[in-house]
């Protein structure tokens, strides 16, 4: 039973390909190939073949990610500066930023402490 059906001349083409690409497969199985002779190229989000490095934050600048506008980090303390693109592409899923209005309400409370903790820092003079 199918349940969706096409509304438009995009999807109408790719109803008309289902039928197609089932009557090639079934014919490549009947002569014999195998099933990774039969399978598409799907890539996402990356080109076959490359190396494989593990990426993430601390191995790749990005300006924009490091630091704010004036050069420090306490700019990027906010989930909504935490939402750009290296966050989810380098680093991890968007999922995975603290919400500060439903999850984490106190997240950046102590953002601001590192530009403040030099106020506490001892200074000696030889």
């Amino acid at each position: 039973m199918k349940h969706l059906r096409a509304i438009n001349k995009k999807a109408r083409r790719i109803d008309d390909a289902v039928p197609q690409m089932e009557a090639a497969n079934e014919a490549a199985a009947a002569s014999g190939a195998t099933p990774s002779d039969m399978e598409e190229d799907v890539v996402a989000l990356q080109q076959a073949p490359r190396p494989h490095v593990p990426m993430g934050c601390t191995l790749s600048f990005s300006p924009g990610w490091e630091v704010d506008a004036g050069g420090g980090t306490a700019g990027l303390c906010q989930p909504v500066e935490r939402d750009i693109y290296d966050c989810y592409v380098t680093c991890f899923w968007p999922v995975q930023v603290p919400d500060h209005v439903n999850y984490s309400p106190d997240w950046a409370s102590n953002c601001a402490t590192a530009t403040k903790d030099w106020r506490n820092l001892d200074l000696v003079f030889p």
